[in-house]
């Protein structure tokens, strides 16, 4: 995979940060779905997990909801940034209380 690890890092560390620091806040089904699979120049990256409460989006941003925001929120957007180097797309979804990010990079 021509993918520099630095990239991988700033991916799976953001989306695996984001989903822990969902499920902390739950008592059960504390439960974290990761799939990775490569197949033909594609990377495919989901994780979903379970969370509570409302998740705030403003435009295409989702708001933290860390009590300490000025330190937190800019996960996603790492995300994306590292998605533009690589032509990638990112889905998210939420659905009956389960947020999901997929992602697909061209590596």
């Amino acid at each position: 995979m021509s993918i520099l690890s630095f990239d991988l890092a700033i991916i799976l560390g953001n989306l695996l940060d984001n989903a822990i620091e969902a499920v902390s806040e739950l008592k059960k089904e504390r439960e974290i779905k990761t799939k990775i699979n490569y197949d033909k120049g594609r990377l495919i990256v989901l994780v979903e997990n379970p969370y509570q409460g409302e998740r705030v989006k403003v435009g295409n941003r989702y708001l933290t909801t860390n009590k300490e925001p000025s330190q937190h929120g800019l996960g996603l957007e790492n995300v994306k940034s590292v998605l533009q180097k690589y032509n990638g797309s990112m889905g998210i979804t939420q659905q009956s209380n389960i947020f999901s990010v997929s992602l697909l990079l061209f590596v």
